[in-house]
């Protein structure tokens, strides 16, 4: 399952990937989250009134990100990573001059169009370009740097708060990425030739029949929009219980010492499924993988609403982290099969767009839901129910999910 070989040969481009995934944490909702209580308390916002901002703020985002994320296809890999790093620093930066929810509103949309958005962009369409046959495995390890994050940074920005004002932790973070993160991806960067070690004739013997789909041919292509809700699932719900998760687990009277012990589970798992699910995908695909996905947070769902089992937050992050760690990888797998990869940027932009925009959705759906009254398994129900027609709903076409062969 783990090729050290692969690893020794193509170090530099796989350690470029994980450094961008890691610092997409900086985007990401679950490292938002953390700041969640301290933010509303400074600008007096309600659950919703936050949720409302940043669904808003995150949809402008994902409009952005159709343009932005296409520009890859056509920019030197090294100067467009280096642009996103600029923007992540800029981002973290201005969201420490926030005083009112007009800056807080844009403090977020840069965040999660530099963060969630362009890095893991970035991260992804690279990966994916640079490998054919092993293209499982290096989307594998480029993602462990998220799941670093996951399980690195909850305590470490818990720590730092009982010295530091939150505004000062954003502050230190754009520094941290101005001058240890960008220089970085310049030396790894910086004379990198475009292409892999995997020979010219694997290459070859994997895309050479396969047709490259542009954007404007996907959009058109209606088994694109079946398969949608399936792939969007684990983002969307996955937003929505992180930026929530605080009231979450004092509704359900669970202890926020299970909260980072849940986060840390999160990312060993992730950790193990992005290992798993890379192999698994180089040896049978990506559409052969897909239908099986979901199942695992079906399972916490299902799990939180009737077990009263005094560790079921842990078992609850477990299982999420089992779905989520797989469709890191997964997903680009998934475009890369069915559409080619040579305007995978530009279709990569469109998904994730899509993905950004379910993110939007959210937190603002599940502040309305919690401030008017529905309580935590009644949610949680909901998003079951959306999970079970979402997989049903892919399966219904399953069969349609072949990459085309050019004659």
């Amino acid at each position: 399952m783990f090729n050290y070989q692969f690893v020794k040969n193509n170090f530099r481009f796989l350690l470029f990937g994980f450094i961008l995934t890691f610092c997409s944490s900086f985007g990401q909702t679950f490292f938002i989250g953390i700041f969640n209580p301290f933010i509303r308390e400074d600008l007096q916002l309600s659950h919703s009134e936050f949720g409302f901002i940043y669904s808003i703020a995150t949809l402008l985002s994902s409009f952005t990100l159709i343009w932005a994320g296409k520009k890859i296809d056509d920019v030197k890999i090294i100067y467009f990573a280096i642009l996103v790093c600029l923007f992540v620093a800029f981002a973290s930066f201005f969201l420490t001059l926030v005083t009112n929810i007009i800056l807080l509103f844009f403090a977020i949309y840069f965040l999660r169009l530099s963060g969630q958005g362009l890095m893991t962009h970035t991260a992804s369409t690279s990966m994916a370009k640079f490998f054919d046959v092993n293209r499982g495995k290096a989307l594998s390890i480029s993602w462990l740097g998220l799941s670093l994050g996951e399980g690195l940074l909850p305590y470490l920005i818990v720590f730092l708060m009982k010295f530091y004002s939150w505004k000062m932790i954003w502050l230190g973070i754009s520094l941290f990425i101005l001058f240890v993160i960008i220089p970085s991806v310049f030396i790894i960067l910086k004379n990198y030739q475009d292409g892999s070690t995997e020979t010219t004739s694997l290459k070859q013997e994997v895309n050479h029949e396969i047709k490259n789909w542009t954007r404007a041919e996907v959009i058109r292509d209606k088994k694109f929009y079946f398969l949608l809700p399936a792939v969007l699932a684990p983002a969307f719900l996955t937003t929505g219980i992180f930026i929530n998760q605080i009231y979450i687990f004092e509704s359900k009277g669970w202890s926020m010492l299970l909260l980072a012990q849940g986060f840390t589970l999160y990312a060993i798992v992730s950790v193990i499924t992005l290992a798993v699910s890379g192999f698994l995908i180089d040896r049978f695909s990506a559409i052969k993988v897909l239908p099986f996905y979901l199942v695992p947070t079906m399972s916490a769902y299902l799990f939180v609403v009737l077990s009263e089992w005094a560790y079921a937050p842990i078992a609850m992050m477990i299982l999420i982290a089992m779905t989520n760690g797989t469709s890191s990888v997964l997903l680009t797998s998934t475009w890369s099969e069915i559409y080619g990869t040579k305007h995978l940027g530009g279709i990569r932009s469109i998904t994730v767009s899509f993905f950004v925009f379910s993110t939007a959705i959210a937190p603002f759906l599940f502040g309305y839901l919690i401030d008017h009254g529905f309580s935590i398994n009644q949610i949680f129900t909901i998003m079951l129910a959306y999970l079970v027609f979402a997989n049903l709903l892919f399966l219904f076409k399953l069969k349609d999910y072949r990459p085309i062969k050019i004659a």
